[in-house]
């Protein structure tokens, strides 16, 4: 089958998929990527580090692994792609097998498509391995307890140990508590507001969801800390946890998040959405525990 290459609004991003045919059989993954997708020796190895090889459905990451006709594979590229190194300074706790992260802006909080390596559980577990001797085992459980975006800074959890992890994430809605800042633009006209709007459960294809009568129920109370000129500073408190959902509604009420350019904010050195406070309680763990964490350098408003 000859190769393939799924549409992508983005310049940078490739998809590339193919069947292995006889020509490519008994070949080395790596061979087989170079002369199936014309991308050189290096880089196919590079993609195979990173992360984005899948051989019949399942991320490979051995370059020498020998092909045999039919086998499925999928590349996935992003070019251009500027990360944000972990540093050992963001874990602000750590109480094995949790660990509380100060995530930064623009790092990835789950492994994505395209890559593993240089997200922030592989970069912890590998971290976790050198200092705190972490066992292979326990590093690849090394697990996001809840999810940030990309673009959004502040507290993380994480778990090694698959019982806790599942503990935690059953009783996540019911036991938590987070609080987050936002900077929008324009400032609202109100200074309260509690926040009602369903939200779809389908992604458009710009990657955007949106606020439908039909969706599901989502819940966010949000309060007017400080104005700045066309600027405002606005507390967070999410009673549900979609997907998007802050940003979703910010934009709705037509006072979306600052650098939020996919929910019609305006353009900025980076999205201005920090999750500044954690509160777990009891079962969730066995003791109630609070954290905060105010922004980096990089808010600037």
């Amino acid at each position: 089958m000859n190769p393939s290459t799924t549409p992508n609004n983005n310049a940078n991003f490739q998809d590339l998929r193919a069947v292995v045919s006889t020509d490519e059989q008994e070949l080395r993954l790596d061979q087989a990527l170079a002369q199936l997708f014309d991308l050189s020796r290096r880089r196919s190895r590079r993609a195979i580090d990173e992360g984005g090889v899948y051989l019949n459905q399942r991320r490979c990451r051995t370059a020498g692994r020998i092909l045999k006709c039919g086998d499925k594979v999928r590349v996935v590229l992003l070019e251009k792609e500027k990360l944000i190194a972990f540093d050992a300074s963001q874990i602000i706790w750590q109480h094995a097998p949790l660990y509380l992260l100060h995530k930064r802006s623009n790092q990835y909080a789950q492994e994505a498509l395209h890559r593993s390596r240089g997200t922030l559980p592989f970069e912890l577990a590998q971290y976790l391995m050198q200092e705190l001797k972490l066992t292979p085992q326990q590093a690849t459980d090394l697990r996001p307890v809840h999810r940030l975006d990309r673009g959004t800074s502040g507290l993380m959890l994480f778990s090694s140990q698959p019982k806790l992890l599942q503990t935690l994430q059953s009783n996540w809605h019911a036991c938590t508590f987070k609080s987050y800042l936002a900077v929008v633009q324009p400032s609202p006209v109100w200074d309260e507001q509690m926040i009602s709007l369903c939200i779809e459960n389908k992604r458009d294809k710009r990657g955007r969801y949106h606020v439908s009568e039909h969706g599901r129920s989502c819940k966010t109370e949000a309060q007017v800390i400080e104005r700045r000129g066309q600027r405002a500073l606005i507390k967070l408190i999410p009673h549900t946890g979609r997907t998007h959902q802050l940003r979703i509604h910010m934009a709705a009420l037509g006072c979306p998040i600052l650098g939020d350019i996919r929910y019609g904010g305006k353009a900025h050195t980076r999205l201005m959405l920090h999750a500044e406070n954690l509160r777990i309680i009891r079962p969730a763990l066995n003791q109630d525990i609070e954290w905060q964490a105010a922004p980096e350098e990089d808010w600037q408003w």
